[in-house]
């Protein structure tokens, strides 16, 4: 039996979640936006509560690595660290534009096809990253601009889209018949089997110096002051 703790906590909202063997036992999800600091200890507690185990019957975490919110990934990473050295297990780390690319092939599938995880990153800029059928990354996550041409070289292939990036991409591309935008959102199974084929593979993060991908430096603001 491999019991894996999961924690998504890239974006706005964070969920947990336990998967035995690869499959979802226990999900607890929290809708109150950049809470994350406050509230993920107690959602991973609630989530082993609700299927009677405890911390110490963990085997490995794996987590949702970004990019995504720098505050809510390091919150993540962290509480992941702080459970992986108390009880001398490992983490596996997830690029967040993985599982969501993998979500949408799950339920999208198109011969031929790429998957391409989209998150927002402000301004006309997203984050993308791209996958084929096999879970193979095609070049590496990175940071885009949107412009009319930003998905030219793939005019003869079929992309086919996940992710809240998609709102303010999918206005701009309305006449290119080759990008399918789906409604698929993070599938939580997906996460989980990503999770297990990493800690069966032995596929472990450096636990003192991992990091979350961030893909750009943090968004810090200073205050006006007033003379």
């Amino acid at each position: 039996m491999a019991l894996l703790l999961g924690i998504e906590s890239s974006s706005e909202y964070c969920t947990v979640l336990l998967c035995e063997n690869g499959e979802v036992i226990s999900v607890v999800q929290h809708t109150e936006a950049f809470s994350h600091a406050a509230v993920l200890t107690r959602m991973i507690e609630s989530c082993l509560e609700k299927v009677s185990l405890n911390i110490k019957d963990l085997e490995g975490i794996f987590i949702s690595m970004g990019p995504g919110s720098y505050t809510s990934l390091r919150v993540g990473v962290s509480t992941a660290k702080g459970i992986a050295f108390a009880q001398n297990i490992p983490i596996m780390a997830i690029p967040t534009l993985k599982i969501l690319a993998l979500s949408a092939l799950k339920y999208n599938q198109i011969n031929d096809a790429l998957y391409v995880g989209m998150t927002d990153a402000r301004r006309m800029e997203v984050y993308i990253g791209l996958y084929n059928q096999e879970g193979n990354e095609i070049g590496a996550n990175h940071a885009l601009i949107l412009n009319a041409d930003s998905f030219n070289a793939y005019n003869d292939q079929v992309l086919v889209f996940a992710g809240d990036g998609m709102s303010k991409a999918k206005s701009m591309y309305e006449e290119k018949k080759n990008l399918v935008w789906t409604s698929t959102s993070m599938d939580w199974s997906v996460f989980a089997k990503l999770g297990d084929e990493k800690y069966r593979k032995g596929d472990f993060s450096d636990l003192v110096h991992g990091e979350p991908i961030y893909l750009k430096p943090p968004n810090i603001t200073t205050a006006k002051i007033n003379h």
